[in-house]
C-alpha cells in the first residue's frame, strides 16, 4: 500500500492554537496531541507502548521523520505523545517537553522563504504555549556563538527530568523518510542524561503498509552512552532507533547486505 496521502491539522484545532499563541496562553499538550491524533485518516500504529515506564521522568528519542508537503515531523510527535497519554495516567503529569530548533535558515510556504527571525519569533509563540525548549539551529552561521543559549537549554532539559517530567527530543534535529546523522552535541546531550540514570526509550517513526507508524523501543541500558564521546554516543543512539525502523529509512544507519 502506498504511502498516505498526509494529514491535515483541522481549523478549529488551529483557531485554538493561534488564540493561545497571541494571547501565550499554555494549552494542554496531552489533550492536543489526542485530539488530532483521533482524528488523523487513516489512523496510526502504534507498537511496543508497554516499553513506556508507568512512573517518572523518562527521555523519548525518536527519529525525525518527515515527508515533504504529505507528513509533518510534528504529526510523529503528536502520535508518540497521545500514546503516552493513553498509556499512564497524565491528569496530574506536567506537560511533555519536545525540544525543537529555534529557527532555520530553509523554511519555505510554497515558493515563499520565511526569514530566519521571523520564523523564530513563530516558534517562540508557539513553545510558550505548549512548554516547548528550544534548542539553537545548527544551520545559521551564528550556531557557535549560542553556545550559552545550547547549555541554557540543556540546563532545561534536566530540570525538566529533575521535576519528574518527559523530555522528547530528536537526535537528529531534521531530516525526512531516511535517517541521517546527528548535529554535534546529541551525543554530550543523551550521554549527560544517561549519567543521570534517566531511562532513555528509542522511538522509531515511519510509514507502513499506507498508515504512519511509531515504535517504541525497550529502554537502552543504563550506563551505554554515560562515558562514550559526543559522536560515538550520538553513532550509538541513533544505531538503536534505526532497529526500529524498516531497512530503507534507516539511511546512513542501513548494515551492508539488508
Amino acid at each position: 500500500m502506498p504511502p498516505s496521502d498526509g494529514y491535515d491539522l483541522p481549523n478549529s484545532m488551529m483557531a485554538r492554537a493561534l488564540f493561545a499563541f497571541f494571547t501565550r496562553r499554555r494549552r494542554n499538550t496531552w489533550r492536543d496531541a489526542t485530539t488530532l491524533v483521533n482524528g488523523m485518516d487513516p489512523q496510526p500504529v502504534v507498537q511496543g507502548i508497554s516499553n513506556v515506564p508507568q512512573s517518572g521522568p523518562f527521555v523519548i528519542m525518536p527519529n525525525h521523520y518527515e515527508r515533504k508537503d504529505k507528513v509533518w515531523v510534528g504529526w510523529g510527535a503528536m502520535v508518540i505523545t497521545a500514546a503516552i497519554a493513553r498509556e499512564r495516567d497524565v491528569r496530574n503529569v506536567p506537560m511533555i517537553r519536545w525540544v525543537m530548533t529555534d529557527t532555520w535558515a530553509d523554511c519555505f510556504i510554497g515558493p515563499i522563504h520565511v526569514s530566519p527571525g521571523l520564523l523564530g519569533w513563530v516558534l517562540q509563540g508557539f513553545s510558550d504555549v505548549y512548554g516547548i525548549i528550544r534548542m539553537p539551529a545548527h544551520d545559521l552561521p551564528d550556531h557557535d556563538a549560542r553556545r550559552a543559549q545550547s547549555g541554557m537549554a540543556l540546563r532545561q532539559m534536566l530540570k525538566a527530568l529533575d521535576k519528574g517530567q518527559i523530555v522528547a527530543v530528536h537526535p537528529e534535529a531534521g531530516g525526512f523518510e531516511t535517517m541521517i546523522e546527528p548535529k554535534p552535541g546529541a551525543g554530550r546531550v543523551l550521554s549527560a542524561f544517561d549519567r543521570r540514570g534517566v531511562p532513555i526509550i528509542p522511538v522509531g517513526v515511519f510509514e507502513q503498509d499506507g498508515r504512519l507508524t511509531v515504535r517504541f523501543g525497550s529502554r537502552m541500558e543504563q550506563g551505554t552512552l554515560a562515558r562514550l564521546d559526543d559522536a560515538t554516543a550520538g553513532r550509538t543512539a541513533m544505531t538503536t532507533i534505526a532497529a526500529l525502523v524498516p531497512p530503507a529509512n534507516r539511511g546512513c544507519y542501513t548494515v551492508p547486505d539488508e
